[in-house]
Formats: C-alpha cells, structure tokens, sequence
C-alpha cells in the first residue's frame, strides 16, 4: 500500500486504531518485546513517519495497546459478573470469586498481554488513560467486597485491607502461572485461601 492510499484508508483519525489493532496482533503472537514502530508501519502498509505522528516511539505504542488491555480485561470479568444473578449468600461469593477466576484465565489465555500490561510500558506519563482504563477493574473489586461485607460474610476488621489484599494473591499467583513456576489447578486452593486471609464466611 502507497503513503497516499494509506492516508485515504486511514482518514478521520483511524490510523491510530489501525496500529493499535496491528500492534496487538502481533504482541499476541510474538510478544512486545519482538515488535517496533516500523514492523507494525509496514504491517499495515503506511510509512513509518505517518505513524510517528500519532505516536513518537516504539513505547508510547506499547502503552497504548497496554491500557486498552485493561479496558478488555474488565470486559471480560463484567460479562462473567453478568452471569451470576442474585443476591444470596452463595451468588455474592461466586461473584467475588469470579473475578479472581476470570483474571487468571485471560491472563493464562493471553500471557503476552499480560506482561505487558504490567510492564513498565503502562507506567509512563499517561495518568488520565491509565485512570479511566485500570480502574473499571478495580471497581469491580470494590463492589465485589461491599458486597460481601454488606451481606455479612466478611470479617468487617478485614474489609480496609480487601482491596490490597485481594491484588496481591490474585495478581501474585497470576504471574507465578503465567511464568509457569505454578500449576494453573491450584488456582481454585488460591481462592479459598484468600477468602480465608479476608474472612470470608463460607
């Protein structure tokens, strides 16, 4: 494809959203530390300065695929949420206990994904994409908790600690899996272990 095709394919501002998808096409087969600015230019037929000028480099790339992984993610943990319904005491523990599942199967899915999420491409200077994306899934968390301490199934001293409590198992024995220095069968004994640390009435 020719600079001047590219520009008439990608008007109106979707060249950028054609080197994200790109980008993330590619991050899921090789990983993001074997692409760059120029493979994903040339993946989809336009030259490398038409790129620059919505991102300046490789990482500002990264980054924005990486946040936009968030916004998946929670995706995913809401239509798994959607699909516990109630509001007894076995669904308000499904429910919290599904987004502890649901984040270790998109990441054992997509492990590339996941390293990059969390890699120090997503810790650049981008507060406000960072904010709107990261925290939809930590809100998640949030009402999950609420909920169980409103319905009386959580040890209440424990309910100012849920929060950090909850991201550093899930997340912790997440990278372990990923990195498979852990079985991805233990990840049900995880749970309850949490929900045990929290107080979590069963």
């Amino acid at each position: 494809m020719t600079t001047a095709r590219a520009r008439t394919q990608y008007h109106h501002g979707d060249l950028d959203t054609a080197l994200i998808t790109t980008a993330r096409k590619l991050i899921k087969k090789y990983g993001a530390e074997h692409i760059s600015l120029r493979q994903v230019s040339q993946e989809i037929g336009v030259s490398p300065s038409a790129a620059y000028h919505y991102f300046p480099d490789r990482d500002s790339l990264l980054a924005a695929v990486g946040f936009s992984l968030f916004e998946e993610l929670a995706d995913y943990q809401e239509l798994q949420l959607s699909k516990v319904v109630g509001t007894s005491a076995r669904a308000t523990k499904e429910r919290f206990r599904s987004l502890g599942r649901t984040y270790i199967e998109w990441a054992v899915r997509e492990p590339h994904f996941f390293n990059l999420m969390f890699s120090s491409f997503c810790l650049i200077d981008t507060v406000d994409m960072k904010e709107r994306e990261e925290s939809r899934a930590f809100n998640n968390l949030t009402h999950c908790l609420d909920d169980l301490l409103s319905a009386g199934l959580m040890d209440k001293k424990m309910r100012p600690y849920g929060e950090l409590l909850s991201w550093s198992v899930v997340h912790g024995a997440t990278s372990l899996i990923v990195g498979g220095h852990l079985e991805i069968e233990n990840y049900e004994s995880i749970l309850d272990s949490l929900e045990m640390a929290l107080g979590i009435r069963r």
